[in-house]
């Protein structure tokens, strides 16, 4: 080899080490890595089963402004995975090219009716009502130091019942409550399940029990705390209509608490088995009765006036026969066992007007 490739040599060597000369890990114009939505899929599932963490999500929307649900996918649709983004192994994904049409044709702008309540709730805090006994998957065991009272970042020690746990799993910290009565029937209702935080596996030490990190902290969280696997909420809420005559009440509300304002979470007796949707808006109701003198002097009468409107829940999130709602609007203090009614919309009610809508950025 003459001194003169010898010379040239070594300096293309190092300009590449210098990076003025990339290397690519894919060819220019090669086609991105696909993956085409299953039913049922939501960005964040798609995240967790790609790259084993769901909280890309955010980044995969952007990537796709296609979408604007990222919630309610369509089968069939094509989404374009992050780029330097390692998937995994058993990720189903392709290089198949990504219809140009139609899917992209959709405004960036969610439709009508979609809105962002992230800013007004904390939904992954929004809790559920069961009316069956809640078996938890683990249990907080200790934290990492002596502190009592556990918040956002600190390391603990979780038991988990089984050991399919892997480090980047997701557990909901919640509390349990005693069983509660219905206030309108007073039988038996069901259990009250609070969120309090959520935590990420680290690590596993032994058999059942791991290593992990507060990520999330909403209320006080201490050793003892039972652990639900986590299921993360969509931001977007699309408002629905309901079937005509759709009757409910309020049969519990956070913390316990007896009356009801404007942003507070409330739990009610029926569910998904029984016509309720989230995005459903309903009217919360007061029974007005009154006494009306009969033709004897001594002797009354009573008639029902219509029902008074006292505010509006809208419907987060369901189970077969729970729901779990927000309270939009209130215009006096709402009671426990408060009626509700569906509402019969043609228009967004008014205090939407103030909620930004969803939107793919």
């Amino acid at each position: 080899m003459t001194r003169t490739r010898k010379i040239s040599l070594c300096v293309f060597v190092l300009m590449l080490c210098l990076g003025i000369f990339q290397v690519h890990s894919r060819p220019a114009g090669a086609q991105p890595l696909t993956y085409t939505v299953q039913k049922g899929d939501t960005l964040w599932d798609i995240c967790e089963k790609v790259y084993g963490d769901a909280d890309l999500w955010p980044k995969l929307w952007e990537m796709n402004p296609f979408i604007t649900n990222p919630h309610l996918l369509k089968p069939g649709d094509v989404i374009t995975l992050l780029e330097g983004v390692p998937v995994l192994k058993t990720a189903p994904v392709s290089m198949a090219k990504k219809p140009s049409a139609p899917k992209i044709s959709a405004p960036a702008a969610a439709p009508p009716g979609a809105y962002d309540l992230s800013l007004l709730k904390n939904l992954d805090g929004l809790g559920y009502l069961s009316m069956s006994e809640v078996v938890p998957e683990g249990i907080i065991v200790s934290g990492e130091g002596d502190k009592i009272m556990l918040g956002a970042g600190d390391a603990l020690f979780v038991q988990l019942n089984g050991s399919g746990a892997a480090a980047g799993d997701r557990f909901t910290i919640c509390n349990i409550s005693p069983l509660l009565k219905d206030p309108v029937t007073t039988e038996d209702l069901g259990y009250l399940v609070t969120f309090l935080g959520r935590i990420r596996i680290l690590e596993q030490i032994k058999t059942n029990l791991f290593k992990a990190v507060i990520e999330k902290s909403f209320k006080t969280i201490r050793k003892g705390d039972p652990l639900l696997k986590y299921a993360p909420v969509s931001p977007c809420i699309e408002l629905t209509k309901g079937p005509d005559g759709l009757t409910t009440y309020i049969a519990a509300i956070e913390e316990q608490k007896v009356m009801v304002g404007q942003y507070t979470t409330v739990y009610f007796p029926k569910g998904a088995a029984q016509g309720i949707r989230q995005g459903q808006i309903f009217q919360i109701l007061q029974r007005r009765e009154v006494e009306i003198p009969g033709k004897k002097k001594q002797s009354k009468e009573t008639t029902s006036l219509p029902d008074a409107v006292l505010g509006y829940c809208l419907v987060m999130s369901t189970t077969a026969n729970t729901g779990t709602g927000v309270v939009m609007s209130a215009k006096r203090d709402i009671p426990n066992g408060a009626p509700m009614k569906i509402l019969d919309w043609t228009t967004p009610p008014s205090f939407f007007s103030v909620i930004p809508p969803c939107r793919a950025e």
